[in-house]
Parts: C-alpha cells; structure tokens; sequence
C-alpha cells in the first residue's frame, strides 16, 4: 500500500497583529497561530507573570505525601520506588531516590521489566519489596489505577504513596496520597505535568517542609522526562525544561557527560529536540531491550569509568532497536498492503514485533496514515500485550475503557495507551475497536482526507537571518503544545540533490530563490524521491547546525513536492 500523500493546510488569514514591527512576519504569524498576536500575550507566552515553579502544596494530596516522608525520614525507614521503564518513569525514580538520599534515607529502586512484568504495579514486585524491609512504597508515572495491588501491599503492612498522571479508571487506591494533577476536583493551577515533573514536585515540596532549597541538578532529570513523555511544554513544564537545559549545559552528572559524548552532542547547544531524538531513545533503549535498571544506574552513577561503559551499552541497545522497529515496521506495512484499504483503525500483531518496539511501530504507522494503530507482541502463548497511538480526535484510553471487559488491563492518554488481553478475545477487540473508529471517522472530515499537514507560515530563504533563528530561540523550547514550527517554501529551484548517510537514507537539498540559496535536509526521505524535481515546495523547521565549528542555518524537511503538480 503506497504512503498517501500529505494534504498541506496553512491557517486561514489573521486580522492585523499588534506586535512589534521589528517581528519577522514568519514569526508573527507563528505567533499568532499559537494565539499571541499583541504584545502582552507575547510577554506571557515568552515570561508568565505567575511565580514558577508553582507551589507543590497546592496538588491533591501533597501534603499527605510531604508528611508521611517526614515521618520516614524522621524514623529511619527504608524506602522502596517503584517506577515504570520508560524515560519518565526512570527519571521520576531517580528523582526521588536523590531527593531522599539527601536526608539520609537508604532507597531501593524497582523497575519492572517491560516484556516479564509489563506496565505498573504488580503483586510479585511488592511482596519481593515487603521481603527486603520496605515499610513505604512510593510509586512514580502509575498507581492511579493499581487497586488491588494497594490493598494488597497494605495487607502486608506496607504505606503506599502514588504519583502518577495518568487519568484515574473505576476508582482511587485506597494509599496514604495520591499525587496527581488528573485527580477529580483538583484545583492545581497546571495540570499537565508527568510523572517526572510529579516526582520533583513532592521532593520540592519536602525540601520545602525542612525549610531548604531543592537540589538544582534534579532539574536535569525532570527536564528529561518532560521532554520525553511528549507532555505540552507550556507553563510550569515550559519552566522546568527551560531551566533543566540551563543545568545540563554545565552538568555534573557522569550518566549525562558520558550521553553527550556518545552521541557527540555538545552540551552548550543543546535544546529539546537533542533530547528528543538522540539523548531519550538511548535512555530508552535499555527497557526496550533490555532492562531499564541500566538507564537508573547511568543516570545516578557518580563514577566516570561505569558511567562511559553504561553509556556504550545503550549505544548498542538502541542500534538493535532501530533494527526491530523497521523489521516490525515493515511486517505492519506488509499486512496493510494485503488490504484493499486504510481501515479506521490499524491493529496489527506479528511474530517479529517485540514489546520493546510495538509503540514505535504505532507511532510510525499513525504518523503515516493519519489513523490510530494499535500494535500487538506475543508475551505468553495465550497473551498479547499492545501499545496504542492515536491522532488528534480519537481518544485512545477512552476507546480501550469501552472494551474494558475484554482486556486484563489498559491504561494510558488519550494519545497513547496500551493493554494486555487475552488471545481468544482479538477478534471481539478488534471488531469493537473497528466500530468505534468508523463512528468517529464519519464524523470528522479532515481525518476522512487522509494525513494532514498543518504548516504556521509562508517563508522565502532570504528569510533566514540572524533575526529569525534569534525569535525561534525564544520561543523554544519546542515539543507538545508548543511544536517546532513548519514552514511553506514555495518555488525553490533544485541546484543539487544527492543522498547522504551511511547508507543514503537522507536527501540533502541545495535550493534557491529570488537571489537567496540555501541547504536543505529531508532525513529518511530519499527512498521516496529518487527523481528529485526541478522546482520544489518544501514543508520544513528551521535547523541551525553546526560543523566545523560554523553555524549554519538549514531547512530541515518534513515534506515535498513537485511545485509543477
């Protein structure tokens, strides 16, 4: 089945703006498709006047939290953390496991093992915690719906703190607190937090029950599970990875040194994107493929020497992943293309997708063809364990909570979810998921047209000045809820194109305009266009990129296309 092609929508026109004159107009108009367009919008949206962080106390069940780590503290006790094994969960973990350690609490970290033990709390992971003298559990990125496994830790004399921000399904674990900004009447001032920005909160809060400042350098790992957990980076999340990237500029951490050497990242430049796409898929690498305890230890090592071969193993982690994700990517597209059509719904489960790539894999298939892809491995004979993503309109947790009685468990966003289920059940799943995706796909126009486009704004190459990447700057950092900004250059004459990397998946552009040239770089797109045109629209970011010591001002490619067609 052929990739369709992309629909290319630019906003409709704006009324006049009333911003600066000095403003690039790429830039007012990427303003005012994120709805700043005078002046003191723009002075929030670049500087909220509200105090950030916000104050910790203000989430439900904080002070629950707070007091009953005081008492730990206060009597000694040993303290498990159970977190999950992707980068948040990770992070938040080691989050608090520094925060506690700094008050001389001895800490026990557990991560389960993504493919053995699967998502969440689980009753073999809390009576082997119980057997190693944890009195206080405290859960990071889930819990909220883990019912039977707090009852059952409570059953063994165990207290259970939940932090977690995920929404809540059939009921509240009965815990000493739930932590959580998606609790039913919360009046929290932001309520997109993830589990990481969660976890340093509550150790933020406990620093400021003992009157002392929380440590600068935890900013460092919420930055990271913010980034990574794809959660808007708008008010207080805006806040916490502006101010991470700060700290790990000059970073102390060994885990981290070691990251940026491998993926020959030099810290003073680095931004969200370098996060996204080079620092988080090693981190994650670990729990795709192995365990994440390896990401914990690389993160919290303070020696050099274990901190560089950590990072060596998560080198060789990731490669093998980018293996299994195009081998599971190309069985998904081998199944869709024995099909007569795109079905509202991709499910798809074969023998080559592994638990480790499985969201990866319905992430590629969704970005692809506009529609939700759920994508099953094999865990048990009798066992599937799925990871969802959707696109904008269809509520994935949702959809899985109307099949509740054919799944052992689920959980997740509306953008990414995942459950487990038995065997015998698909068929029902997989009708009942059909149906509900047929419901919402008749109603929505734009879905029906295949994959959308969305451009912020027209730009030219002379354009590309110091005074557009100095605005793009400030507007970073760039993620959920504040995208990297994709603009529409038409009418580009082609004066090179060749492919590049180590095997030549990328295309690399040399374009001009109106007396203006430029570089341009369609990374994993030159398979799609062996014969490039003459004359080219382009959808790209702007990418400032660094080689021998020069900045250079690139466009980097997410879309093509003849300019004749």
């Amino acid at each position: 089945m052929p990739q369709p092609l992309k629909t290319w929508a630019l906003p409709p026109p704006t009324g006049p703006l009333r911003l600066a004159e000095d403003i690039p107009a790429p830039i007012a108009a990427v303003l005012a498709r994120r709805g700043v367009t005078t002046p003191e919008e723009l002075s929030v949206f670049l500087d909220p006047p509200h105090h950030l962080p916000h104050n910790p106390l203000g989430l439900s069940g904080m002070d629950r939290a707070v007091a009953r780590l005081y008492r730990s503290i206060e009597d000694g006790e040993t303290v498990g953390v159970f977190g999950d094994f992707d980068v948040d969960g990770i992070t938040g973990t080691a989050i608090i496991q520094e925060g506690l350690t700094g008050f001389g609490v001895p800490v026990v970290p557990y991560l389960p093992h993504r493919s053995e033990e699967g998502h969440g709390l689980s009753i073999p992971a809390i009576e082997q915690l119980a057997e190693q003298g944890i009195s206080l559990l405290v859960t990071v990125d889930c819990g909220v719906t883990s019912i039977a496994e707090v009852d059952h830790a409570r059953g063994l004399g165990m207290d259970v703190i939940i932090s977690d921000h995920h929404t809540p399904v059939g009921g509240i674990p009965n815990a000493v607190a739930v932590v959580n900004p998606r609790m039913p009447g919360s009046r929290y001032p932001f309520g997109d937090l993830c589990g990481a920005g969660i976890a340093f909160k509550m150790v933020q809060g406990l620093y400021q029950h003992y009157g002392q400042p929380w440590p600068p350098e935890l900013l460092e790992l919420a930055a990271l599970g913010t980034i990574a957990d794809l959660v808007p980076l708008l008010d207080e999340n805006r806040f916490l990875v502006r101010r991470g990237l700060e700290q790990m500029a000059s970073t102390r951490r060994a885990g981290l040194q070691a990251l940026f050497r491998q993926a020959a990242i030099d810290p003073a430049r680095l931004d969200a994107g370098s996060i996204s796409f080079q620092i988080a898929p090693r981190l994650n690498a670990a729990g795709r493929m192995s365990h994440a305890e390896e990401s914990l230890r690389l993160l919290t090592t303070t020696s050099p020497d274990e901190a560089g071969l950590l990072a060596q193993r998560l080198e060789q982690l990731n490669l093998e992943r980018r293996g299994l994700t195009e081998r599971g990517f190309s069985a998904a597209v081998g199944q869709l293309d024995a099909l007569s059509g795109v079905p509202p719904i991709i499910v798809v489960t074969d023998p080559v997708i592994t638990p480790g790539v499985a969201g990866l894999v319905a992430g590629r298939l969704a970005e692809r063809w506009g529609r939700p892809a759920v994508v099953m491995a094999e865990v048990e004979e009798d066992r599937l364990v799925a990871s969802g993503r959707s696109v904008p309109g269809f509520n994935l947790v949702e959809s899985f909570s109307r099949c509740a009685s054919l799944l052992v468990r689920y959980g997740g966003h509306s953008q990414a979810a995942g459950f487990t289920i038995h065997r015998d059940n698909l068929p029902a799943l997989r009708e009942l998921l059909q149906g509900l995706a047929e419901e919402w796909l008749s109603g929505d126009e734009t879905t029906n047209a295949g994959p959308v486009l969305h451009l912020d704004a027209r730009l030219v190459p002379a354009d590309l000045g110091p005074d557009l990447v100095g605005w793009l700057r400030q507007l970073e950092p760039f993620g959920a809820g504040n995208p990297d900004p994709v603009f529409l250059a038409e009418k580009l004459q082609v004066l090179e194109s060749r492919p590049v990397g180590a095997s030549g998946q990328h295309l690399r552009l040399q374009v001009y305009r109106d007396g203006h040239r430029c570089f341009a770089i369609a990374f994993n797109q030159a398979d799609r266009w062996p014969s490039v045109p003459s004359v080219v629209d382009l959808a790209a970011s702007v990418l400032v990129d660094h080689w021998n010591g020069v900045e250079r001002t690139t466009l980097k490619v997410v879309d093509l296309r003849d300019s004749e067609s």
